[in-house]
């Protein structure tokens, strides 16, 4: 399993089933992402805790620099 499915499989596990994930290698060096998100669970959260909640799902890929770069786009639906 490549990071872009590593990283949507982890999203999955903390928003719903209806959420739309979207993980895009930007550069196509398999290390700059843009991780596109939208989901009701964004509603009445600031920013800063929409962006907690991705990147608590992200962290052990992050953390073992599978993804050197994410760029978020958080969205309700």
């Amino acid at each position: 399993m490549n990071v872009q499915e590593q990283a949507i499989e982890a999203l999955k596990k903390v928003f719903d089933h209806n959420d739309i994930i979207e993980v895009i290698d930007e550069r196509g060096d398999g290390r700059h992402y843009l991780v596109s998100v939208r989901s009701n669970l964004f509603v009445g959260k600031s920013r800063i805790d929409q962006s907690r909640l991705v990147y608590s799902a992200l962290d052990d890929l992050i953390k073992k620099d599978h993804m050197h770069a994410v760029r978020l786009e958080l969205k309700t639906l």
